[in-house]
């Protein structure tokens, strides 16, 4: 659930402090005090408020003057100015200089509230412009026009993909985790129709399942306790785009049923809402599970198998195409050295010879990170071969004991192998789950469930409570 609207009043006058404060609490605000300018400024800088009461006239530091510190701020909140001169002069004068709007007391409730949800959206718009305008940056700096490959059968599937970005049929991209399904899903989207908008994307095993059909299809004002405003949800913020549905496999069944409508017809509705409404989106998704099995399982609807699976894609994983490795070895180089500023980045023999010969059981993402970590610890622009693969012994160029079948023992099921690899990194990463994870290429969601099913050792579950 979204956090309460922070607003900070700011006025010097003891009945207004008091009053005003309670007022908006009820109206479900999160309201503080302070009694001057400068006494507003140290509280912004150490809490974040989302919208600032500001009174003109206050004895030290004037409204006015306290206004322009606050649009210095990083991350400046908007602002209110609370003024009693009847005039439209101050109020001008200080949007002028950057507030958001003026009020002139004594101001009714009801428009102080109306002012206050209209600054506390704009600000959300601009941090939200913000947030996309860095995730464009840094998609762009690692964006390659095609997906990076020397095999013959990922330039088969970039084929395919090229070919399914010309239409706006559903497409279902299916392989292990960091195997690249975010970034074929993004080349899709770059040569399609629709790639001037922003692609958006959801993890859908990230999402808590009580908050997922607001998220999805947004709310309306009051639909259930703490709904004070109005919502869109991803579904109207892909409206014209495309809709990235990363591991499709854990969305709820509730939602499945609203998203197979919505991928019938069109349509949808807000939670709280009677009426429906279209969109115009093209729905990507992809998963790291058997959708055929969780079908099987009851876990996942046959009618939305079959919806999504009108073109199906599948990345193999990169220790199936170990050709692979030395081009995308390259390629992140090229990353590292623009990003950390070190033309002359490089790996030594031996390190390069371990990275080639490594399985790889958390695909591209697992030689990524393994090759963004080593670049930014490395005191040298010569990237050594300890520094590369710090979890394996030194000289080990095959797979990882927990990878590989013990010669002489019993055949071991992959349910099995993927046991011992999830212990193993939880181990090595001491217990921290969250590392954990992100190692995996899994959600946090996914994790909790495959250490029951495992029904971990004891010593294992005191490393995670730690």
């Amino acid at each position: 659930m979204n956090r309460k609207t922070r607003v900070l009043v700011v006025d010097d006058d003891p009945v207004f402090q008091e009053l005003v404060p309670e007022q908006l609490s009820m109206l479900g605000f999160e309201a503080a005090v302070a009694g001057t300018g400068q006494e507003a400024l140290d509280a912004l800088r150490r809490t974040d408020y989302d919208v600032v009461l500001l009174d003109v006239n206050m004895p030290g530091l004037s409204g006015l003057e306290a206004l322009r510190e606050i649009g210095q701020l990083e991350d400046a909140p908007e602002v209110i100015m609370l003024t009693g001169d009847n005039s439209l002069s101050t109020g001008i004068e200080a949007m002028r200089r950057g507030a958001y709007d003026y009020l002139t007391k004594p101001a009714q409730l009801d428009k102080m509230e109306a002012v206050i949800r209209k600054a506390d959206e704009k600000r959300r718009l601009v941090r939200r412009n913000a947030g996309l305008r860095a995730a464009i940056e840094r998609r762009s700096e690692e964006r390659t026009p095609d997906f990076v490959h020397r095999s013959r059968e990922i330039g088969a599937l970039v084929t395919q993909a090229e070919a399914a970005a010309r239409h706006d049929s559903t497409v279902i991209i299916t392989g292990e985790s960091g195997t690249g399904k975010d970034v074929l899903t993004r080349l899709i989207h770059g040569k399609s129709a629709r790639r001037d908008a922003p692609l958006i994307a959801v993890n859908c095993g990230a999402l808590p399942e009580a908050l997922f059909e607001s998220e999805f299809f947004g709310h309306e004002k009051g639909a259930f306790t703490g709904a004070n405003a109005l919502k869109r949800g991803l579904i109207e913020a892909a409206d014209g785009s495309t809709l990235f549905l990363d591991e499709v496999g854990d969305m709820p069944p509730v939602t499945q049923v609203k998203l197979l409508r919505f991928l019938e017809e069109g349509r949808f509705r807000r939670v709280g809402s009677t009426r429906d409404q279209s969109a115009d989106v093209r729905v990507i998704a992809a998963t790291n599970k058997d959708l055929r099995q969780e079908v099987a399982r009851g876990r996942f609807r046959a009618d939305l198998f079959y919806r999504l699976y009108v073109v199906s894609l599948h990345i193999p994983a990169l220790r199936e195409r170990p050709e692979d490795i030395p081009e995308l070895i390259d390629h992140f180089l090229g990353i590292y050295r623009k990003r950390l500023k070190r033309p002359a980045l490089d790996l030594t023999a031996e390190a390069r010879l371990r990275m080639e010969s490594h399985p790889w059981p958390g695909n591209v993402r697992e030689l990524r990170n393994c090759l963004e970590r080593a670049a930014a610890l490395s005191p040298d622009d010569l990237i050594q071969a300890a520094l590369v693969l710090p979890m394996l012994s030194q000289g080990r160029t095959s797979a990882p004991e927990s990878h590989i079948l013990q010669v002489g023992g019993p055949p071991q099921t992959l349910q099995e192998l993927e046991r011992q690899h999830i212990l193993r990194v939880l181990e090595e990463a001491e217990g921290n789950r969250e590392r954990a994870s992100a190692i995996l290429g899994i959600s946090m969601r996914t994790l909790y469930r495959k250490l029951k099913e495992y029904n971990a050792a004891p010593s294992l579950a005191g490393l995670m409570s730690g």
